[in-house]
């Protein structure tokens, strides 16, 4: 698998995009913060991303179906180097206005979608007709990937908020529109699929709203949504929720919290590398214990001891991958590879979607509740997730289709 032209490359490409997400993330809104002191823009420039993450990514499938997997990602990566850069250009010049920041961050969510789901759709592409088409292969090319994506999240905040310290956010901004650059060259030179045309058919085929349509008619397909759906809502609620517990309930040492996110990460890690060895080899039973694996440990966020919280995450970390890849893997086979571009981009809108409303969620519940019965809410919805996920493994047929 390893020696699948340009799949090592996308590896790369991946992680700097990714990388160059996480700076984005750090570096705009306390750029937006310093520069305005303006809570309420901060959390507008947010939220004018998001919208552009969600209203694009409805109609994106039908954009990568007529441009193609390989110059969907080109455009993305070219587009958002002139946004990115011209946030600290404006600065340079004189300060930056707030209809300017709303643009920005909305065109660089509004290439997030085909990006990310044009990766996806790559990974069968690159492995070619024959290998393209089989579940075990393309579930380990997709938890290489995925890696990229665990790395660059372990890191990426790090890196970032050691590099505002230093430099400041107006030259970070600067390096993170430097790595979509370095992304796009490494595509253009080595990520060449033997086979990526522009989708053509019939109007109702590719219509908006039909990778949903696809989804739906689908049992196996619905049940795997709603298990993405309910497991998104759930996890990343939980590192809005980490703060709040460690400052009430465990001490308020601030290391404890690097302990807690450092555990979830190295789970994250390991699960990554079993993943791509040993995915091919996990038939239902094993993959419905990583199911339970990801689920089960949320109870432990619920003790008082700090060990016993980190040893939670840590499992449900190592189960992640497994479940990540598994799904992509099935949302891509069980698809015809003219309809996988609509499938993809729903699949990553809803995900998208599902994950912004639980993390903005999680605050007012906090409030309202405190720590403990959010992450029991949490759990359920995690639990939830995993049965969906169990219930179609189980009611999969082998229907897959040829890779395009």
């Amino acid at each position: 698998m390893l020696r699948t032209p340009g799949l090592l490359a996308l590896f790369a490409a991946k992680l700097l995009s990714t990388a160059g997400s996480w700076l984005t993330l750090l570096a705009l809104p306390w750029f937006v913060l310093v520069t305005t002191g303006s809570p309420v823009t901060m959390s507008l420039v947010l939220t004018a991303e998001f919208l552009g993450v969600v209203t694009v990514g409805l109609f994106s499938g039908k954009l990568i179906a007529r441009l193609g997997t390989r110059r969907t990602m080109l455009i993305g990566d070219a587009a958002r180097v002139p946004l990115m850069a011209w946030i600290p250009v404006q600065h340079l010049a004189g300060g930056v206005n707030l209809p300017t920041l709303l643009a920005v961050s909305f065109g660089l969510g509004a290439f997030t979608t085909p990006y990310v789901s044009s990766q996806r759709l790559i990974v069968p592409q690159l492995l070619g007709p024959v290998h393209g088409n089989d579940e075990k292969l393309v579930g380990r090319a997709n938890s290489l990937i995925d890696a990229a994506t665990r790395i660059a999240a372990l890191a990426g905040p790090a890196v970032g908020g050691i590099l505002i310290a230093l430099l400041g956010p107006a030259q970070v901004l600067w390096i993170d529109a430097g790595t979509y650059l370095v992304s796009f060259s490494i595509v253009f030179a080595l990520v060449r699929p033997p086979t990526d045309r522009p989708v053509t058919g019939s109007d109702e085929y590719h219509a908006n709203g039909s990778g949903y349509r696809h989804v739906l008619g689908d049992p196996p397909l619905r049940r795997f949504g709603a298990a993405l759906i309910l497991v998104t809502l759930a996890i990343p609620a939980i590192f809005l929720c980490l703060p709040v517990l460690v400052l009430h309930d465990l001490g308020g040492d601030p290391r404890t919290l690097g302990l807690l996110t450092a555990a979830n990460g190295a789970g994250l890690a390991l699960g990554s590398l079993v993943a791509v060895t040993a995915l091919s080899r996990m038939g239902t039973t094993a993959l419905t214990a990583a199911a339970a694996l990801l689920c089960v440990p949320l109870w432990l966020l619920l003790a008082e001891q700090p060990a016993v919280v980190a040893i939670g995450l840590f499992l449900t970390g190592l189960a992640t991958p497994m479940f990540t890849a598994t799904l992509i893997t099935r949302f891509t086979l069980r698809t015809p590879p003219g309809h996988r571009a609509h499938v993809l981009a729903a699949v990553t809108t809803t995900e998208n979607l599902a994950g912004f409303i639980g993390f903005t969620a999680a605050g007012p519940a906090l409030q309202f509740a405190g720590p403990r019965p959010v992450f029991a809410a949490i759990a359920v919805l995690a639990a939830g997730g995993a049965t969906m996920f169990v219930l179609g493994l189980r009611v999969t047929p082998d229907v897959s289709y040829a890779a395009a």
